[in-house]
């Protein structure tokens, strides 16, 4: 018995070792996002998880969780290579986007990048009101093709950036309030599902974005100005006397210029 127990003791032991340093993909200038310990074997495909605040120091981004994934290990330098596979805002930070009486709008789609690099991206637009089931149609749309745009066109390396640095979602904003006014845009969580063959991180990419259009079918009221417009109130019957305004050619009313 006394030998049985030792052996499986033995067995269960490992060798462990301790990396000094992983770090973050090229595209992230390489920074040290912390140390790990364990067997060589059981390191590499481990996922870490920090704050875009430690790498901007800026209080406004501590809100946004990266994720990074032990790619390969470097015995001799003693660290560890990694690559982004996702990011996503804190719960608290998502439930403080969304105001009492407002409309939550969320997109969820699979976009394959320019160098073949799938991610599934969720977004989220909130209206300062409730908004109509046709201007929801239409904002999302907005979202979804402004993100598949920037997907065929990128690399994925200059697709994070603007995942994670607010791009896509000023440009969501940027069209999507001619439809309906909006309190939020965010890009609040992604994945990473597929990696093509060879793929490696090759550039860091510079923050310079071109503007994206969506071509949106709108109604004639929206594309007319607030001058063009005929208040119809004014061509109502009086509530007190009954009595309709003397009749006229409306379609002659000069619109009134606005102050």
């Amino acid at each position: 018995m006394s030998q049985n127990v030792k052996k499986k003791k033995k067995a269960k032991s490992k060798k462990v070792s301790f990396k000094d340093k992983i770090l973050a993909p090229r595209n992230f200038n390489f920074k040290s996002i912390g140390q790990i310990v364990g067997a060589d074997k059981s390191i590499v495909g481990r996922a870490l998880e920090v704050l875009l605040f430690d790498f901007t120091d800026n209080y406004n981004d501590i809100n946004l969780k990266l994720r990074f994934k032990i790619v390969n290990l470097n015995s001799e330098a003693k660290k560890g290579n990694t690559i982004f596979i996702g990011h996503q805002y804190t719960n608290d930070y998502i439930r403080a986007l969304i105001g009492r009486g407002s409309t939550k709008i969320t997109t969820i789609q699979n976009v394959t990048t320019k160098d073949g690099y799938i991610y599934r991206v969720t977004s989220l637009c909130n209206t300062l009101k409730r908004a109509r089931s046709s201007q929801q149609l239409i904002v999302r749309k907005i979202m979804t093709e402004i993100i598949k745009e920037f997907a065929k066109n990128l690399n994925h390396e200059k697709f994070i950036v603007g995942m994670i640095f607010g791009e896509f979602q000023s440009q969501i904003s940027r069209t999507a309030r001619t439809i309906y006014p909006l309190s939020s845009s965010v890009i609040i969580k992604s994945r990473l599902l597929s990696i093509p063959e060879g793929g490696v991180d090759s550039e860091v990419p510079d923050k310079e974005f071109e503007i994206v259009e969506v071509d949106i079918k709108r109604s004639r009221k929206s594309e007319m100005r607030r001058t063009e417009r005929i208040n119809v109130k004014n061509y109502a019957p009086s509530k007190e006397t009954g009595e309709k305004p003397p009749e006229e050619d409306i379609t002659n009313v000069k619109p009134k210029e606005l102050p």
